[in-house]
Parts: structure tokens; C-alpha cells; sequence
């Protein structure tokens, strides 16, 4: 069975498992699906990869489902960020003919600027503003994902606040001039 807490206009209500259905499994993991690969490919994975790490984390997820306490999203949102920062193995290439389509372009509502400063931001850094910012999470849950305290979570915010007010501000001076 799924329980669910009073739902925000526009927000995702949050989900807490509390049994092994697969399918309550798969409908927990479709909500947190999409936010858990642009969390991958904000940690700077290629659409290939943040799919694969996806993946992989729902695998793991699955299987050690019995050991989640908490909601849903901030714990699949911890296997996937944990996957994210390791170093994905390298795979036999396929014969020639069988590469797949390249999938569609993603198109972002968010400023390409801030796109562009928050990839020079350290890997850290972008990772707690992407989860509390464009995930909006609870720096709890940040801290929780990120496997720091929420004292490291906040400083992390701050740092990283501070470098993209920083870079956005040094560009707009450059188009001024």
C-alpha cells in the first residue's frame, strides 16, 4: 500500500512504501524517475549514462528495499546520487549498425545561463542546489542524499548560492561592457 501526505498544488505528493507490491514499487519510482536523471546528469553524466545510472539504482532499490526508512524520494534520490559520483565501468562497444538512435535534445524551462554557471560549479555544490532548488527538498533530505550533516548540507548551499551569484554577476558585467 502507498500512503501519501496531504498534496501541494503543482508538487508531487510524497510517497512512503509500506509494503513489497512491485507495483507500488514501479508507481513510487515514476514519480522520483525523472528528478533522479537530471540529478545525474547535473552531477555531469551523459543522457547514456544518467539512463544506465537510473537503472541501476532502481535495481538496487528493489533489492534492498526492505532496508529504506523514510519516504521514497530522498532515499532512492541518495542511491542515485551515490552512483552518480562513482566511476561507471567501460563497456564493450557495440558492433557497427547496432547503436541505437540518439535520443531527443531535453529542453529546459531554466535560464541557459544558469545552466552554463551552475556546470562550473564544483560537483557538490551543483548537486545540494539542484536537490534543493529545482527537486525542492528539504535540507534534510539534502543532507541525507548527500551523506553529510545538515550543518555540511547548509554550508554547501551557501557556497554554492555565493559561486553562482558570483559567475551570473561577472557575465551580465561583460554583456554591459
Amino acid at each position: 500500500m502507498i500512503a501519501q501526505a496531504a498534496a501541494d498544488p503543482g508538487r508531487t505528493p510524497p510517497v512512503a512504501l509500506v509494503s513489497d507490491d512491485p507495483r507500488e514499487f514501479e508507481a513510487a519510482f515514476r514519480q522520483v524517475s525523472r528528478s533522479a536523471f537530471l540529478l545525474a546528469r547535473q552531477l555531469g553524466r551523459s543522457t547514456d549514462e544518467a539512463m544506465d545510472i537510473v537503472q541501476e539504482a532502481a535495481l538496487r532499490g528493489w533489492r534492498y528495499r526492505s532496508t529504506r526508512t523514510g519516504e521514497f524520494r530522498p532515499w532512492f534520490l541518495s542511491i542515485v546520487y551515490r552512483l552518480s559520483r562513482r566511476r561507471l565501468p567501460e563497456w564493450m562497444p557495440l558492433p557497427a549498425g547496432w547503436d541505437a538512435p540518439a535520443p531527443e535534445g531535453l529542453r529546459s524551462e531554466i535560464d541557459p545561463e544558469l545552466v552554463g554557471a551552475m556546470r562550473r560549479l564544483p560537483s557538490r555544490q551543483r548537486a545540494a542546489l539542484w536537490l534543493r532548488y529545482c527537486d525542492d527538498l528539504a535540507i534534510a533530505d539534502v543532507a541525507r542524499i548527500m551523506g553529510c550533516s545538515e550543518n555540511a548540507a547548509k554550508q554547501l548551499l551557501l557556497r554554492g548560492r555565493d559561486g553562482l551569484r558570483a559567475r551570473l554577476s561577472s557575465i551580465s558585467l561583460e554583456e554591459s561592457s
